[in-house]
């Protein structure tokens, strides 16, 4: 599955100008596009729900009641999970039918039409614009967030692979911080359609890359059987010689399936939601790893960083009481913030190590939803209180769980089983943030602080799961990672390449 302990040791200290040029290609395509997308409705959201409300009452001379209009902006917020959740289920099938390489090119071709027509909803005065433009817009993101991340995690050499998946985190902070950037002029009556266009050349800068690059050794495997192909490719993203002894022993799995991946190859991924039924001890070690993946995706979500980043001019102007002009200032502070943040884990997830790092940030997540609902109730006397208190919820989780989790669970599971496995695990992470994103912001509305009650609870039963049961995987090939949760569930099994 990976190289030796002696290969890795022998990669060379620089990565490579192919890996380089991936992870550029897949940040633009992939984090990026998530950071604009959860943050281009955030500043002008005020001008949008007037535009929202002045449209209705154009077409049926009466405008819609307070609640109808919370429940068409909660529509339009969680359109990005939803179609996000369709695009992570087809990436799978669109990995294997046109490669990792044609699935990025694909999705990025959708972002054109998803810009543009959110652009044009308010010139064209149909509200209707912005929810299409935002479906097609994060199907597209759906697909590249689930192709970056097994993309990623094939090609990138072990000894830099954290590091190389956690600049997903920073790319999507850099996306949310020129998105916030932008907003503090274009948040008026009239220029707040153009928000959208800036994302276009970016998104053919990333064309650009991709294809410069080779498509995944797996993928041409997967897709042409061309071995020679495969080394080529791997060679050129480890930046070592093709003859070289670790890239035979990456690509030497992919030669046979062990009995393991056969027998899964005969059931399909169902076997993943089959508690009871599963005979094997190997099968089982399989099944829990890949539960444990989507356990610290989920984790994230209830930690409220990703749910309150979206709403953060909310979260300072209607709950923390600050001025519309302030709290817009400040959501982007925190925003500007986040940037050396989430560079924390790119420098330091493969020293410092996945559980650390996890861990940590739950723990003062803790604390820091404590203070923040704190503050709130006691009011204006702690108003800077409660704006420290979020903002370093929303850093802490940049830093530590939010950049961990999107390839924590890629660490768990076989190559073979890779790409099935991240598909259905970041759709079932995507599930819960609709859930959860739907729910925050009426029922914010009703019962103000309170609301945030929801992310306290999970979020301390979630750093005790963790604590007792999530594997260590920095520096570790996934058949010692199996082995670990094995002894763990004192089950007499052994996993070998």
């Amino acid at each position: 599955e990976s190289p030796t302990d002696s290969s890795v040791c022998s990669l060379p200290c620089m990565p490579s100008l192919t890996i380089c040029t991936l992870t550029v290609a897949l940040c633009i395509s992939g984090g990026f596009q998530q950071g604009y997308i959860a943050s281009v409705l955030n500043q002008p959201y005020i001008y949008i729900e007037h535009f929202i409300n002045d449209t209705i009452h154009e077409r049926l001379g009466v405008r819609p009641s307070e609640n109808a209009l919370n429940i068409i902006w909660s529509s339009l917020n969680i359109m990005f999970p939803i179609a996000s959740i369709a695009g992570q289920f087809l990436a799978a099938w669109s990995c294997r039918r046109f490669g990792r390489k044609g699935t990025a090119l694909l999705s990025c071709l959708l972002y054109v039409p998803g810009t543009l027509l959110s652009s044009l909803a308010e010139p064209a005065r149909s509200f209707e614009l912005l929810f299409i433009g935002r479906i097609l817009w994060s199907l597209a993101n759906g697909l590249n967030s689930v192709n970056a991340t097994v993309w990623i995690v094939e090609c990138a050499p072990p000894s830099i692979r954290g590091g190389m998946a956690a600049m997903q985190e920073f790319s999507m902070a850099v996306g949310s911080l020129l998105c916030q950037s932008l907003g503090l002029p274009f948040s008026t009556p009239s220029l707040w359609p153009f928000i959208f266009l800036p994302n276009l050349p970016l998104v053919l800068l990333a064309v650009g890359l991709f294809c410069m690059v080779p498509d995944s050794p797996t993928s041409i495997l997967e897709r042409e059987g061309d071995m020679d192909k495969a080394r080529d490719a791997l060679a050129r993203y480890y930046g070592v010689a093709v003859d070289s002894q670790m890239i035979e022993d990456e690509l030497s799995p992919n030669k046979k399936k062990t009995k393991i991946e056969q027998s899964t190859d005969n059931k399909g991924i169902s076997w993943i939601f089959n508690p009871f039924g599963l005979e094997d001890d190997k099968m089982r070690v399989i099944q829990q790893a890949a539960w444990l993946g989507v356990m610290v995706k989920i984790a994230y979500v209830f930690t409220g960083a990703r749910c309150l980043r979206s709403y953060s001019t909310f979260v300072l102007h209607y709950l923390s009481h600050y001025t519309l002009e302030a709290a817009t200032l400040g959501s982007w502070i925190i925003s500007l913030i986040r940037i050396p943040s989430t560079l924390i884990p790119v420098f330091f997830v493969d020293r410092i190590g996945r559980r650390p790092l996890i861990i940590f940030s739950l723990i003062v997540t803790l604390f820091s939803l404590g203070l923040l609902i704190t503050s709130i109730m006691v009011g204006e006397t702690m108003q800077l209180a409660s704006f420290i208190s979020f903002a370093v919820l929303l850093l802490v989780n940049a830093a530590g769980l939010g950049s961990v989790s999107r390839f924590y669970a890629a660490e768990l599971v076989p190559r073979s089983l890779l790409l099935e496995a991240v598909s259905i695990l970041a759709g079932l992470e995507a599930f819960t943030k609709i859930v959860v994103e739907f729910a925050f912001f009426p029922v914010a509305n009703v019962i103000g602080v309170y609301s945030l009650l929801i992310f306290v609870v999970p979020s301390f039963i979630f750093l005790i799961a963790i604590w007792a049961l999530c594997p260590e995987t920095s520096g570790r090939n996934v058949y010692q990672v199996l082995n670990d949760i094995a002894n763990r569930k004192n089950l007499k099994v052994s996993f070998t390449p």
